[in-house]
């Protein structure tokens, strides 16, 4: 089964595909607490609820808990005149049927805790993924006073009240839960490692409904299972034609080294032939760095008859921002149809242009790091980098790479988070390398989305075999290791058959 992950924006999408497809909020919450009553254990339960949906789902599995004959309490913290219509709903339902549902305030707050004490589990289903600041008042002294309690299990209702949905940060107040069981979607900030300290174990449960993951814009989580079976195992009567011919119009005089490691990425990772188109610099130390590619002296204007024998164009890595430079792109786009590659120095570049990107009829894969990315798209600090993502990639018919934890890969209809790579390969030219080995799949013929995610995860899970033994994993090292990275993937792909 696919892993998904929403952010607060995407999720906020997901419940409203769900409710264009004719189910009710209250056929929602039902089936909510359905899902959560399968790892609720225990006789006695404190069941702490907020006036919105969360809330409703930990008031709808209060009745079924109760209806189990089990001893349970609810807890709501403020008058029912602000309520959401499920809560509403399920709130008169406990009433019903004299299911105990106390309000507290402030001034009788320690009789809360002495209830809470007495109990096995306590359910927090106060607020959920909307939450947009620090719970004050009496919530922030409830969830003050959960935290002093330890000899309870914490169950988190969807997401830790008090923890921030995209980045796994916490506000101020945030519950320490002992578990949590998210619904629909991993949230975004739970890829965050830190927000382990909050959700404690987390448990994914889907609900009984029709799949609108993808209709609603969730990303899949991307991992071995899902990429192992994309890497084709080289034929038996391949050369070097087979594996594709590319070209890398990287480098300079001051930034021998971006060119120098993208070749050798795109060489070690299958291209059959790869040809660098550089300052001579760069080429006289490319014959002792990587002597099985290929070069050609960088002509000071492109012409459309450099390209034609190339089956993909990677520019950027080390060209610097020459006026020979902005000239180099603005032929690259112009003059060339193949698949095409920008990193880097070429991606400030194109950030005074992005229009050319509309005017393009061909694949193409942009690789920028975060601030790469701010210049060509401005977003805000607080903006959903997982719908900015999006957005931008399907504006500009591009697939886009966002470098950093869990890289996201998009096209702006299929999106990723890559779960491969890690903090030992923070390291300058690592996205040399990763644009290099992206290239080389490009040229091999794998389609852009494709060949985007299989080269991040390649690029990745190289890094993350080396790092079982290394405190840094320094680029020319992961080069050297990337066709064994690639053959344990072929080996432990169970579709491979000798």
């Amino acid at each position: 089964m696919n892993m998904y992950i929403g952010s607060h924006t995407l999720m906020k999408r997901y419940d409203e595909c769900l409710l264009k497809h004719g189910y009710t909020i209250e056929q929602l919450v039902d089936k909510a607490s359905d899902c959560l009553l399968k790892h609720i254990h225990g006789e006695s339960f404190s069941i702490g609820c907020g006036p919105g949906n969360n809330g409703a789902d930990g008031l709808s599995l209060a009745i079924k808990l109760y209806q189990q004959k089990k001893n349970v309490q609810v807890f709501i913290f403020e008058n029912t005149n602000h309520l959401s219509k499920a809560n509403a709903y399920y709130l008169q339902k406990c009433y019903d049927l004299s299911l105990p549902v106390y309000l507290f305030q402030q001034d009788n707050l320690e009789e809360l805790i002495g209830y809470m004490t007495a109990c096995d589990t306590i359910v927090d289903a106060i607020f959920g993924f909307g939450l947009n600041s620090s719970p004050r008042g009496i919530y922030q002294s409830v969830i003050e006073s959960i935290n002093q309690l330890y000899d309870q299990e914490v169950i988190a209702v969807d997401i830790p009240t008090g923890l921030q949905c995209d980045s796994g940060k916490p506000y101020q107040s945030v519950i320490y839960a002992t578990s949590t069981i998210t619904l629909s979607a991993m949230k975004n900030g739970f890829l965050n490692p830190d927000s382990y300290f909050f959700t404690g174990k987390v448990i994914v449960e889907k609900l009984d409904v029709d799949d609108v993951s993808e209709e609603a814009g969730l990303y899949q989580m991307a991992d071995d299972k899902m990429m192992f079976p994309l890497l084709k195992e080289r034929i038996f009567d391949g050369y070097k034609g087979t594996y594709g011919h590319t070209c890398l119009i990287t480098g300079c005089m001051e930034y021998k080294g971006a060119a120098l490691l993208s070749a050798k990425g795109c060489v070690y990772s299958g291209s059959g032939i790869t040809t660098v188109m550089s300052d001579q610099e760069v080429i006289h130390a490319l014959t002792q760095f990587c002597p099985e590619a290929t070069a050609v002296l960088r002509p000071p204007i492109l012409q459309k008859e450099d390209f034609l024998r190339y089956d993909a164009i990677l520019i950027g890595c080390g060209l610097g921002q020459s006026l020979d430079s902005y000239r180099y792109v603005i032929d690259v786009l112009e003059k060339t149809k193949q698949p095409l590659v920008i990193d880097g120095d070429a991606l400030t570049i194109l950030s005074a242009h992005t229009d050319l990107l509309k005017q393009q009829n061909r694949d193409i894969i942009l690789t920028p790091h975060l601030g790469e990315f701010q210049r060509l798209c401005p977003f805000d600090s607080q903006d959903d980098m997982l719908l900015v993502a999006q957005d931008f990639a399907k504006e500009h018919h591009v697939v886009l790479v966002l470098k950093g934890p869990y890289t996201i890969v998009t096209n702006g209809q299929e999106s990723y988070r890559i779960r491969a790579g890690n903090k030992a390969m923070a390291t300058g030219g690592m996205g040399d390398v990763l644009a290099g080995i992206i290239t080389s799949l490009v040229g091999q013929g794998y389609p852009a989305l494709q060949a985007a995610m299989l080269g991040v995860f390649i690029h990745g899970y190289t890094g993350d075999l080396l790092a079982k033994e290394a405190y840094t994993v320094i680029p020319s090292k992961l080069i050297e290791f990337i066709p064994k990275a690639m053959n344990n993937m072929i080996k432990s792909n169970p579709e491979v058959t000798s």
